[in-house]
């Protein structure tokens, strides 16, 4: 078989695997799925309304179905949908829904969920019903009088336990969508199922406990200030919910009243006023803060009188104007009581007690030490460095999109310092408005996010050679040995110099080797953890340079020096590597053998070949944001060369460090693509990357 062949194989066998892991670990949702369409077709209800069979009274549940002694209905009317075209909606809800939560949860823990709150719901909403027609309520003895079928109560049950096994700040947003859906289609349309979906819903609240136990308790701080403005922002997504439905939605008689039939063009006006101001919220504007508090406080001023004029009136729609009072009301508290989370008044930034320049960055790396073997990078030109004033240290970073991107582990005292940066940093950010993420992340950062139930994407391996006792012996290392042996036989030979002192003649060579080696790019050269010859004529930095006899520059590297607390240096970080156009065929094996060896007998305990930028190797991400970055890395690698890269530093037996990309924010990763192709490509314009996307596709594999 050729490569090409194994390729194509490995990639068809890949999903059909994945598919049927799948299909393994949800027998539940499979089997309940598999008897929906088994009965439907016995029955016909598949294609007639299952109204209309004979055996529907026998089969469906409800207050008149118990009334009647048919005890076994909320079983037999479990799988069945009331029309055929429901069918779809019912069967496919179910098994996304309680699919996930089987997934999550596992068999036993779901199948428990899904069919007690089924149970619950169905014999909760007969018998709460029934007792509510003792009232004289109009809705109770109309919804009482139905009979229903479907398994909709225990999917809104299994769900509800599921959302609350999700960390913060996701069982959060997943659990108010489900509240705001019963809570909703219950106040519009009343309807039996309704009535189910909301009984459901409270016995998944009440089972997550026992079924989810420890799960349950663990917690992730998203901040107050965050909380508050979400909070806020979701009374007006609310209110632009119901005016939604009120607009559109087809008028029903729910349990507040007549719901729905208003006119549509100041039902858009009003729809497109709470999103602006739900978005203006969440993202802390003090302006939209404002506007929201003027017009949250009329709404309740108009709500009051219009109120208690109905209640005078006896009218029928006095239930419904008391919901909207008390959504504006404490909308309106809310906002007062946390005014101030609403502060940022210009376009979202990160407030900081101390920015660090250039010089100051240097000076607290070398006295604190590098949190990690990339810290160098963080003094870099390009990049922002924020320090919150009470805690020594900064985090180097950059906004594009939204999305404040830090570079590397923070720069602190210790691992308790870094760690009190980091959340520092994600509050800051929070703050100001703006998503953060964590780029080439080490292992003491990614442990302590995988702690705190952040996303962690492996995203580049660090090539990591111990020095001492370091040797060239056995078959392993005999392309190095070849390379020392051949450069010596032509005269080729290692200098490790400081780049700023050498003559102007070396310093046009290595401009010109760095020219040549980025006119074949469509694109402009990568920053952010790539640097050129502007950081290698950094005094800092040592670089070595592959010469001949007769003076000719043949490749260059840079080394990123690695400080330990007190500024002693203990390693070197492989920065830029290029080589002449006919230079020596060895030229980088020389460069970089011989850099070790010589750090190696300075006295330094490691050398970084760094990581490879977006070359993911074995471990590339699958989904999501790995989907993301591995298109960009596709998109550059026939340009860059990143794999290949990746593929020439094991010559030199490296150990493998992850590194990782950390998002606190989920909701955030759309934007963290983005923003880190501009981290790497500033400059770029996007007619620039269309043409690098169409090269990409041209260059042979």
């Amino acid at each position: 078989m050729t490569v090409t062949e194994q390729d194509t194989t490995d990639r068809t066998a890949g999903p059909r695997h994945r598919v049927t892991a799948v299909v393994r670990r949800v027998p539940f949702t499979l089997a309940v799925v598999a008897a929906m369409l088994v009965l439907g077709v016995v029955t016909g209800a598949l294609w007639s309304p299952f109204e209309d069979h004979p055996w529907f009274e026998h089969v469906a549940f409800g207050a008149p179905a118990f009334a009647e002694g048919r005890w076994w209905t909320p079983v037999t009317g479990s799988f069945f949908a009331l029309l055929p075209a429901e069918y779809l909606a019912v069967a496919g809800v179910f098994l996304l829904l309680v699919g996930w939560s089987e997934l999550r949860l596992g068999t036993r823990r779901a199948a428990v969920a899904a069919i007690t709150t089924q149970l619950v719901g169905v014999v909760g909403t007969a018998g709460g019903l029934a007792l509510l027609t003792r009232t004289g309520w109009d809705w109770a003895e109309r919804t009482a009088s139905v009979l229903d079928v479907g398994f909709s109560a225990g999917v809104v049950g299994a769900a509800t336990v599921t959302a609350l096994s999700l960390t913060q700040p996701w069982r959060f947003r997943v659990s108010a969508l489900i509240t705001v859906y019963v809570l909703a289609a219950l106040v519009v349309w009343g309807g039996i199922a309704d009535v189910e979906h909301v009984i459901g819903w409270l016995a998944g609240l009440a089972l997550a406990r026992p079924l989810l136990g420890a799960r349950l308790d663990r917690r992730t701080s998203t901040g107050r200030v965050q909380r508050a403005r979400v909070n806020a922002a979701g009374f007006f997504a609310i209110s632009a919910l119901l005016v939604l439905l009120g607009t559109f939605a087809s008028p029903a008689g729910g349990p507040l009243g007549t719901f729905g039939g208003e006119g549509w063009p100041a039902g858009l006006v009003s729809i497109t006023v709470d999103l602006v101001l739900a978005l203006g919220l969440l993202r802390g504007r003090r302006s939209w803060w404002r506007i929201a508090v003027v017009l949250t406080t009329v709404s309740v001023l108009l709500e009051v009188l219009a109120t208690v004029g109905a209640a005078l009136a006896d009218r029928h729609d006095l239930p419904l104007l008391v919901l909207m009072l008390l959504l504006d009301g404490g909308a309106l508290v809310l906002l007062v009581a946390r005014r101030a989370a609403f502060r940022n008044r210009r376009r979202a930034r990160l407030d900081a007690a101390a920015g660090l320049d250039q010089d100051a960055a240097r000076e607290t790396l070398t006295r604190l030490g590098a949190g990690q073997r990339l810290s160098w990078m963080t003094t870099w030109e390009g990049n922002e460095r924020w320090s919150p004033g009470d805690t020594d240290g900064y985090v180097a970073h950059q906004v594009h999109t939204g999305v404040a991107v830090a570079l590397t582990d923070p720069v602190g005292d210790g691992p308790i310092g870094r760690a009190e940066l980091v959340d520092a940093f994600v509050e800051a950010t929070r703050d100001a408005g703006l998503g953060a993420c964590f780029f080439t992340a080490g292992p003491e950062l990614t442990a302590l996010a995988t702690d705190r139930g952040w996303t962690v994407v492996t995203v580049a391996q660090e090539a990591v050679i111990d020095l001492p006792g370091l040797e060239f012996r056995g078959k392993k290392w005999q392309d190095v040995r070849t390379a020392l042996n051949q450069a010596a036989k032509q005269g080729v030979t290692h200098r490790l110099v400081t780049l700023a002192q050498e003559p102007p003649e070396v310093l046009e060579q290595v401009r010109a080797i760095s020219a040549a080696w980025l006119g074949d790019s469509d694109l402009p050269e990568m920053a952010f953890t790539l640097g050129g010859v502007r950081e290698a004529l950094d005094p800092a930095v040592r670089v070595g340079l592959a010469v001949d006899a007769d003076g000719r520059v043949h490749g260059v590297t840079s080394w990123l020096p690695v400080h330990a607390p007190g500024g002693q240096v203990v390693g070197w970080t492989l920065d830029v590597m290029r080589r002449a156009p006919d230079s020596f065929r060895y030229t980088m094996e020389l460069l970089i053998a011989s850099a070790l060896t010589t750090f190696r007998d300075e006295g330094a305990t490691e050398a970084s070949l760094s990581g490879s930028p977006l070359a993911h190797g074995q471990d590339a991400p699958e989904g999501g944001i790995g989907a993301v970055l591995d298109q960009l890395a596709s998109t550059l690698e026939p340009l860059y060369g990143f794999d290949s890269l990746h593929r020439f530093k094991q010559k030199f037996q490296p150990r493998d460090v992850p590194l990782s990309l950390v998002v606190p924010e989920p909701a955030t990763l759309p934007l963290v693509g983005v923003a880190l192709v501009r981290c790497y490509l500033p400059d770029a314009r996007a007619r620039d990357l269309v043409a690098a996307a169409r090269s990409s596709r041209r260059t042979p594999a």
